[in-house]
């Protein structure tokens, strides 16, 4: 499709990315890795609640199929779309998956989220029930086999790699949890979230800024969470459990933490004059003796498509926990950027003759954000509320 180099309302650009991901996804064939589609997915429902276009929700029901005819009879998905569904393999496939495969929570929390997102939204009553029994399988039989009694998770299997030990980006299962809950009105979800967001809490640096407890190659807790990528799941994280929360001393936590983090490290990778943020500044921007930098050797570009969703997660942060006026006009300043496709396609949105492997990841994530432009709590008003809250 021919991509309109101008500025656009937010509604004109998200139909624009809704359009473009609709045809994108026809293109694609396994083996990928499912969070490739899952942003994506979620803004096609955007699109699709915002927009008035059902055609966009049809357009993801059939790879939400296939993710949960994947689903591991343990309960487990794979990070990778295999293409083809579990009651084809035997059980030799299965336990040799099981031994090298990726059946990680960091993939499976963001991708199961997405899952409830659009269970939340369908209207036919027998996929709602398959997506949410999918979930919450998920849920109930494979993530508590990485739980901490410190209230954090390790991350499952990465080929092969099983090391039950905390690790930060498994804090996707907090906004899958937070999706669980929402879907269920179990409020055990909430409980399992809460204790990850504060076992995370106590894990600070005194600069502000959240330590990266990582896994690989062996478990280690000596870097800081400084790329935009880990920033985007963490923040992420933090603000679906601040969501679904009712308990004051978590939520008040919450709100603290976040304020102390971005006004040491986000904010100063936003200048003033500046309608997006600095990508020159794409690391660490506060003293860090004793820590590395999370983001040391990562691309760029898996740095900028994720940084795409952070002003959405900074729009919540502003509307309910801080409200500050400098915050709030970069929100708006971030929609606007990302409403233009030409200034959105310097961060891989809609570039796919550029950076296939992150575009379509970009333009998912842009999407979030520029849904937020339509109507500020726009990426969690499509869920709804946690019931009983």
């Amino acid at each position: 499709m021919k991509i309109p180099y101008e500025q656009l309302t937010p509604e004109k650009a998200l139909e624009t990315y809704c359009d473009w991901i609709v045809e994108r996804l026809k293109s694609f064939t396994p083996p990928f890795e499912w969070y490739y589609l899952f942003y994506p997915i979620r803004t096609l429902i955007l699109g699709a609640k915002y927009l008035n276009r059902e055609d966009y929700a049809e357009a993801v029901w059939p790879w939400l199929d296939e993710y949960c005819a994947e689903q591991f009879p343990s309960g487990a998905l794979s990070s990778t779309c295999r293409g083809k569904a579990i009651t084809e393999y035997t059980v030799d496939e299965i336990e040799d998956y099981i031994r090298t495969g990726k059946l990680n929570l960091a993939d499976g929390g963001s991708n199961v989220h997405g899952l409830f997102q659009a269970a939340l939204y369908c209207k036919d009553p027998e996929r709602k029930k398959r997506y949410i029994d999918c979930g919450c399988k998920w849920l109930d039989n494979w993530v508590p086999i990485w739980s901490l009694p410190n209230g954090a998770y390790g991350n499952g299997i990465w080929l092969g790699h099983k090391v039950c030990e905390p690790y930060s980006m498994a804090m996707n299962v907090c906004s899958a949890f937070a999706g669980g809950a929402i879907a269920t009105g179990d409020k055990r979800y909430v409980r399992n979230a809460e204790r990850f967001a504060m076992f995370q809490c106590d894990n600070i640096h005194e600069s502000g800024v959240p330590i990266r407890y990582n896994l690989y190659p062996v478990a280690d807790h000596t870097s800081l969470i400084g790329d935009f990528s880990r920033i985007f799941y963490m923040m992420e994280a933090f603000c679906w459990v601040h969501y679904v929360s009712s308990d004051t001393e978590v939520r008040t936590r919450i709100a603290d933490m976040m304020k102390k983090w971005i006004e040491a490290d986000i904010l100063p990778r936003w200048p003033e004059d500046f309608d997006w943020f600095d990508m020159n500044k794409t690391s660490l921007r506060v003293p860090h003796t004793g820590f590395t930098d999370s983001g040391l050797g990562i691309r760029f570009y898996w740095q900028a498509c994720k940084c795409c969703g952070v002003p959405s997660l900074l729009q919540y942060y502003v509307d309910n926990m801080h409200d500050d006026p400098e915050i709030r006009k970069r929100c708006k300043q971030g929609a606007e950027f990302l409403s233009n496709p030409l200034k959105a396609r310097m961060l891989a949105v809609m570039a796919e003759d550029v950076v296939p492997h992150f575009c379509l990841q970009a333009t998912g994530f842009a999407g979030l954000t520029v849904a937020e432009g339509i109507r500020n709590g726009a990426t969690f008003e499509v869920f709804g509320k946690m019931p009983g809250k």
